[in-house]
């Protein structure tokens, strides 16, 4: 299937199997794809966590207005971000590149970023959700 049709099929699904298990290698394929989505920088600040303890489910569960999706589904995965990835060690995103494209980069990436924390929130959100559309195409 290409994107378009991939993307004209795609629905909410709102009711799972809860007996289903999900095979390692598609799960294994959703992450990668989640991984390839774009984000600012090239910061890759989102984090993939697979949620398989019932009890830590069922808590979230409560937390997401008790959908039952967060149960029943045979995998969860939540996506989470670090806002101030930006700032942690910021030149081995351009570890590869000469020193003094590397610093002109760092650079650009620190006054992008500093002392906006609505940016720093802002473009976490945008990379998770970007990272989201990618597994629910996928």
């Amino acid at each position: 299937m290409n994107t378009i049709e991939a993307i004209h099929h795609r629905r909410s699904i709102k009711q799972y199997d809860p007996n289903h298990v999900m095979p390692q290698e598609d799960l294994t394929t959703l992450i990668e794809a989640a991984s390839l989505a774009p984000t600012s920088f090239n910061i890759q600040h989102w984090r993939f966590v697979h949620v398989t303890d019932m009890g830590i489910r069922q808590q979230l569960r409560s937390a997401a207005w008790d959908q039952t999706q967060v149960t029943d589904a045979s995998t969860l995965l939540v996506i989470t971000a670090n806002t101030q990835s930006w700032q942690e060690s910021p030149e081995r995103y351009w570890e590869n590149v000469d020193q003094s494209t590397q610093e002109t980069l760092v650079n650009m990436l620190q006054d992008f970023y500093r002392g906006r924390e609505w940016l720093q929130r802002d473009e976490a959100i945008r990379s998770g959700a970007m990272a989201a559309q990618n597994i629910m195409l996928s």
